[in-house]
């Protein structure tokens, strides 16, 4: 039984990597989850039950809801009681404490994957040491915590979530073929509107305060006239306006292209020079692995995630999060180094295709899910 709340974004990538990868004839899957904050998940759904695989609806939020989420735990409860899971895997926060409480008293594996924890973003101190201490009470419910990279591991450890023995770690992997393009560049970037640029920069990612845009949008600025410089963003998210004014009374709307959603991004990052993940925090996110496998440069903020990926300057660049002209030196530097460019994208291709394969982590949840089933429900 997979449980989440948070069906949009890379967490509902990786449960329909899960849901649709492993082998049913090893595993009978059952997804419970919230359609409130995407409600076009519907769309997925059926599909996901015409492969095969069950599907409840929990009416999850994503915000403390103390009648709410009690209802909502007895329904986790009810589906557990009746349907008798060998392992139970919840899926970011809010999920992840309903589905542990709720399947505490039920010889089943109970592990959980955090896909960033809550109490290291942006939320302020009051919540942040809730969330901690709500995890910390959870950790002690928890029979394996499952973790996308080794500074989640840290991080667990540091805050004494659960001990050592209860940690693994399964990194996310990805299909490069996925994100191979053969295209012609420079008729890509003209249907883009940057064929006019000698540097084009590319993010994709939900436009939201997390990923960090508008330090991107400064770091442009800071970076003109001596650079003729051009972005792509792709996706959307309630800062769009905002951004879109941002890039309006920096003077360089005309620089910066606001793409929406697109399914083609494959084709987006063979446009680019160089692709740019600005932001405050992350599990180990996808674009970055994509863009990697896609044989493009990478820049990142120096964060858990981004730097479990580029691996001091291994395979990218780093630069300083919450810091525009950090960003802005990191991007030249970039820029700057033709050859270096050339070599660090090459390692970052190899090192995707090497250890972050979608193969790989189905094999690895394939054996954590037997040992786990095993070792606890006998």
């Amino acid at each position: 039984m997979q449980v989440l709340e948070a069906t949009d974004g890379g967490t509902l990538h990786y449960l329909l990597d899960l849901a649709y990868n492993l082998p049913l004839r090893q595993f009978d899957i059952h997804l419970v989850v919230s359609t409130e904050r995407n409600p076009a998940f519907a769309d997925e759904i059926e599909r996901l039950r015409a492969a095969g695989i069950e599907v409840s609806i929990v009416p999850m939020v994503r915000k403390i809801r103390p009648a709410r989420d009690w209802a909502c735990m007895m329904a986790i409860r009810d589906l557990v009681r009746s349907w008798r899971p060998d392992v139970i895997h919840s899926h970011s926060s809010k999920a992840g404490f309903l589905a542990r409480f709720a399947a505490r008293s039920f010889p089943c594996a109970n592990l959980y994957t955090p896909h960033c924890f809550a109490f290291t973003m942006s939320v302020g101190p009051l919540r942040q040491a809730l969330y901690h201490q709500l995890e910390r009470y959870a950790g002690t419910l928890t029979d394996m915590l499952v973790l996308l990279c080794e500074s989640e591991r840290q991080i667990a450890l540091d805050a004494s979530i659960v001990p050592w023995e209860k940690i693994a770690v399964v990194p996310t992997g990805i299909r490069p073929e996925d994100y191979q393009c053969t295209d012609d560049r420079d008729e890509i970037r003209r249907e883009l509107g940057v064929g006019g640029f000698d540097l084009v920069l590319g993010v994709v990612g939900a436009l939201v305060a997390q990923k960090g845009h508008t330090y991107l949008l400064s770091a442009i600025k800071r970076m003109l006239p001596e650079v003729n410089v051009g972005a792509l963003f792709a996706g959307r998210g309630e800062l769009e306006a905002q951004l879109r004014e941002q890039a309006r009374q920096l003077g360089i709307a005309d620089r910066v292209f606001f793409l929406g959603h697109r399914a083609d991004t494959a084709r987006l990052y063979r446009a680019m020079d160089l692709f740019v993940l600005p932001s405050l925090w992350e599990g180990l996110p996808y674009v970055l692995m994509e863009a990697m496998v896609a044989g493009i440069p990478v820049a990142a903020t120096d964060i858990p995630g981004n730097r479990d990926l580029i691996k001091e300057d291994y395979a990218g660049w780093q630069a300083q999060p919450r810091d525009s002209a950090s960003l802005a030196a990191t991007i030249v530097d970039a820029a700057a180094s033709p050859d270096e460019c050339r070599r660090r994208a090459e390692r970052a291709e190899e090192m995707i295709r090497r250890h972050h394969s979608l193969d790989a982590m189905i094999t690895r949840y394939v054996r954590l899910y037997s040992e786990m089933a095993v070792s606890v429900g006998g």
